[in-house]
């Protein structure tokens, strides 16, 4: 005889969020990951175009017209003219706010500039909302997620 049990107990757990150091340890290896298989300039293709990468440390600014200073996540620069070619902004979860995007508006206006925005895998949604709010058009919206023991990064186009 096979009799059904059902347990009807309650888990009053909450579900923790992850530390800001977490974030900040997932930003920087994305950061890293992204820069070097998407972003590995120069190469023999692209002998005029270098990659500085701003995390952890500042490598390259840019400076607008307006007298902005920024410092997005990956540049990417004509060489040896030093003029900005592609820069691309790579956030997690705690960095998909409307403040961000008002740096992500600048970034996506920078004349003959491409600008890349790297959200996490889940997220496109969310971000595209961010954009869509913020009257952001002209960028390349992408979805990363790291692969864990492989210590490579998966990236997804997003249309």
């Amino acid at each position: 005889m096979v009799q059904e049990r059902v347990d009807e107990r309650q888990i009053h757990s909450r579900m923790s969020r992850p530390s800001e150091q977490s974030y900040t340890e997932a930003h920087l290896l994305a950061v890293r990951n992204i820069a070097g298989q998407l972003f590995a300039f120069p190469t023999p293709e692209f002998p005029h175009l270098r990659t500085f990468v701003n995390e952890p440390e500042t490598e390259q600014k840019l400076f607008t017209n307006y007298g902005r200073e920024l410092a997005p996540d990956i540049v990417v620069l004509q060489w040896p003219e030093k003029l900005p070619s592609m820069v691309a902004e790579v956030v997690t979860p705690d960095m998909l706010t409307d403040a961000a995007a008002e740096t992500w508006a600048i970034l996506s206006r920078l004349d003959g500039v491409q600008f890349y925005l790297y959200v996490p895998a889940g997220f496109a949604s969310q971000a595209k909302q961010i954009l869509k709010r913020a009257k952001i058009k002209d960028v390349k919206l992408r979805t990363w997620r790291n692969i864990t023991g492989l210590k490579t990064i998966d990236v997804a186009a997003i249309r």
